[in-house]
């Protein structure tokens, strides 16, 4: 949980959210398309401000940054992070992005190579154009034109593999689903996931960077990371145990991935 006011930085006109937190080596966190950087990180926000000065953006459709006027593209909220680094950084950072965040990760790493030292893409994709992709965005998409509750319900299902779910409470269950209620930021970041394509961003990236897959995940099935790592030329790539929340489901061996590829 982030324990610091929100600060924010102007770009084109966006006043663009974020937090810092800790002290040491600086890291970037990049969300996902639930859209809450407060609290998108369970237990390795913790770990990682021990020894690290954490740098938490907020783009837009999140809780801490208005949407633009028009669509959502990966472009801006990629210039969105890049303006949070030269904002709070000293020098080039460490990025790390899940799920929709590894997307834009990844694509503002391929835009500035020089601001970012190192990258590690967890959960992310190249593009959501295959037939599965579409019609999962699609359904995705309805449900949260239809019934506010069923769309949390049908995103939990599929953000955590079925054996972790089994192990909650109702309450762990019920803290969840509220997270994943459809705001109008989340709705406009399913919408964006549904028409974005990186593959051609992919091969400009010359950071060092890691990909992590994680073999129980439904809403990135492992396919799809394995796919994104091989676009990516000279990347590392390991696979987790894991739903797609990895930082819940699989902190400890997340953080240890992190440790070792930061530091060696």
């Amino acid at each position: 949980m982030i324990s610091t006011e929100a600060q924010h930085v102007d770009i084109d006109g966006i006043p663009v959210g974020y937090y810092v937190q800790g002290q040491g080596p600086e890291v970037v966190l990049l969300h996902g398309a639930s859209g809450h950087p407060e609290t998108s990180f369970p237990n390795l926000l913790d770990e990682m401000t021990k020894s690290r000065r954490v740098i938490v953006p907020g783009y837009s459709g999140s809780s801490l940054t208005p949407l633009p006027e028009g669509e959502l593209d990966v472009d801006r909220l990629a210039d969105q992070v890049l303006g949070v680094v030269r904002a709070a950084a000293h020098g080039p950072v460490d990025l790390i992005g899940f799920s929709t965040g590894a997307v834009v990760g990844a694509a503002a790493a391929a835009q500035e190579p020089g601001l970012v030292r190192r990258l590690i893409l967890c959960g992310g994709f190249a593009h959501y154009g295959h037939p599965w992709q579409r019609l999962f965005t699609r359904t995705w998409k309805r449900l949260a034109e239809l019934d506010a509750n069923t769309f949390a319900e049908f995103t939990l299902l599929h953000a955590i593999s079925d054996g972790h779910l089994d192990t909650l409470s109702s309450r762990d269950r019920l803290m969840l689903r509220s997270g994943l209620m459809p705001s109008r930021g989340m709705v406009a970041l399913v919408d964006l996931i549904s028409r974005l394509d990186i593959s051609e961003s992919l091969p400009k990236i010359t950071s060092p960077t890691l990909v992590i897959g994680n073999r129980q995940d439904q809403l990135v099935p492992i396919r799809y990371a394995r796919q994104f790592h091989e676009a990516i030329s000279g990347a590392e790539y390991a696979e987790l145990d894991s739903g797609h929340l990895a930082a819940l489901e699989r902190p400890e061996e997340l953080v240890q991935l992190i440790e070792e590829f930061l530091d060696s």
